[in-house]
Parts: C-alpha cells; sequence; structure tokens
C-alpha cells in the first residue's frame, strides 16, 4: 500500500511516501534500503524509517517512510520499492510497493491566467520610538561617563573636590622644601644615585614651573637655563643650578658614578635656589604693592 502526502511539490520542497503492511507474531519484517539517488531528479534525504501502527491479536500493522526531495522541475514514475517478511517457519516473502508519479514545479503557477505570480517587494517598516529607546539610553550613559572622567581628571589637576571648590594648597616653595627634606633624611643616593637626582631635579622642575609659569618638566636641563636667564635669575644663583643639573644628567644618562659627598651637596644647593627665588619674589610683590599704593 502506497500513500503520499502530496503529488505535486515546488523544487527543493520535502515528501514523504509511505508503505504500510500487516505481518503475524512471530514474523520479521524487513524493508530494503534503496539506492540513492532514487533515480535521476530525485534524492533519499535520510534511510527508510518503519514504525508500528497497531497491534492487534493475530499481528502488527507496520507503516515505513522514505523522505524525499527533487531540485529538477518535470513528471517523475518513482521506482517500485521491496521489503521482506520473513515467517517464523523460515519461508521469506518478497513486497513491492509502487511508488507512484510526482509532479515537481518551479514556482507557484496562477491556474486562472497562468502566469506566473509577481515577486512580492521587501516590506519595509518603519523605525518605532520603542526600538530607538534602548540606543538613546547607552548613549546618554556613555555621554554621562565621558562626563564624569574628564571632571575627575579636571578635579585631580586642580587638586579640588569633584564638585565642589577648589581645595587648599600650600604654598609650591614649602611642598618642594618637604620634598627635599624626605630626600635628605631616606639619603637615597647611599642606594640609586639615578633616583635621588630623578627625585632631586624633578622637585626643582615643578617648583620653576610653578613660579616662572612654564613647561619646565617638558624641557631639557639647558632649556630651562636659558628660561631663568630671560627672567633676570642672578647669575651665580643660575651657576650653581647649572652644575646641580649638569652632575644629574650625567648620573642618569651616562651612568656616571658621582661622589657621595657630591651627592650630598646638592641638596643644600637645592634648597638655596628655592629659598632665594621665593625671598626674591616676596621682595617683587612688595614694591609692586608699594607702587600701587603710590600710584594710588
Amino acid at each position: 500500500m502506497v500513500n503520499t502526502s502530496r503529488d505535486t511539490i515546488l523544487i527543493g520542497d520535502q515528501f514523504t511516501l509511505r508503505f504500510r503492511s500487516k505481518i503475524d507474531k512471530g514474523d520479521k519484517y524487513i524493508f530494503q534500503e534503496p539506492s540513492n539517488p532514487l533515480m535521476t531528479g530525485i534524492e533519499m534525504l535520510q534511510p527508510p524509517i518503519t514504525d508500528t501502527l497497531s497491534i492487534g491479536d493475530n499481528g502488527f500493522e507496520l507503516e515505513s517512510r522514505v523522505v524525499i526531495t527533487s531540485f529538477e522541475s518535470g513528471s517523475y514514475k518513482l521506482p517500485t520499492f521491496t521489503a521482506y517478511r520473513v515467517k517464523s517457519n523460515g519461508s521469506v516473502d518478497t513486497l513491492s510497493f509502487d511508488g507512484g508519479e510526482l509532479e515537481v514545479n518551479t514556482i507557484q503557477i496562477d491556474t486562472t491566467t497562468y502566469k506566473p505570480f509577481d515577486v512580492k517587494e521587501q516590506l519595509n517598516y518603519p523605525f518605532t520610538i520603542k526600538e530607538a529607546l534602548p540606543w538613546a539610553g547607552i548613549l546618554i550613559i556613555f555621554i554621562l561617563l565621558i562626563y564624569t572622567l574628564l571632571r575627575i581628571v579636571k578635579s585631580l589637576r586642580q587638586r579640588r573636590g569633584l564638585f565642589g571648590p577648589a581645595a587648599p594648597t600650600e604654598p609650591p616653595h614649602i611642598t618642594a622644601l618637604k620634598r627635599l627634606e624626605k630626600l635628605r633624611n631616606d639619603k637615597i643616593w647611599t642606594k640609586d644615585q639615578k633616583l635621588f637626582f630623578t627625585e632631586l631635579t624633578d622637585t626643582l622642575r615643578d617648583y620653576i614651573e610653578s613660579r616662572y609659569d612654564f613647561p619646565a618638566m617638558e624641557k631639557t636641563s639647558a632649556e630651562i637655563l636659558s628660561e631663568l636667564s630671560a627672567r633676570n635669575v642672578p647669575a651665580e644663583l643660575k651657576k650653581e643650578l647649572s652644575s646641580l643639573f649638569s652632575l644629574s644628567d650625567l648620573v642618569k644618562f651616562a651612568k656616571f658614578s658621582a661622589d657621595p659627598a657630591d651627592c650630598e651637596n646638592s641638596l643644600p644647593a637645592a634648597v638655596r635656589f628655592i629659598n632665594t627665588v621665593y625671598v626674591s619674589q616676596i621682595e617683587d610683590s612688595n614694591i609692586n604693592n608699594q607702587k600701587n599704593n603710590g600710584g594710588s
């Protein structure tokens, strides 16, 4: 018995052939697997499957299924399928199933006009506010994170609270002298001369940058001395600073090993420079105040 799910399909569709048979209890049933492809244009998608549909007092009703497809249009007379019923006494019956006929079409046909159906245009759905809301939320969160990060960086540079007024800071010369005092107490030059001179000159560069308002941390020793010459720093003071920078550059960049006494004497030279510049700053401020008061 043969039963096809449909006898007309489109190219690439799957369809199932069903073959039913009854056997007695104690008999065996073997559905022979056909060769693949079944014929030119018809392919079997998986091996045949046989299931038991019902169990009676005298035997079983079985169904074998073959799933096939086609990628070539046309009319096909399917081959005959074979099964074997092995009886309990050892005899074998051969069962043949007619595969039937199959029509494979390329596209759907309008039966009233016998013209192919037009291909429908792609549907474009409008972009809704509901779809845009998640993206808008992500964008807002991203902007807030960037804004907060910029505020933090700016606050750290200005040494102020994140959203509050600028925090009071100690005068630059006090900060510099405290750093030099720590260097003197730690005696770093006895352990690492390069680290000692790096900390020493960085302290001087920070102070010079805050006092004279130019990027001393980004300039070479020679460039710093040139800038100080333009700001009327006393020649003797500049000469002492030049010697300190020269010794520092030798240790940091030329792997020069300085005499411990020269390292230790560098600290008082740095302190003298800071104190002298600070005193000069106060004197200049007093002179300017007197001029302003006299002018009023």
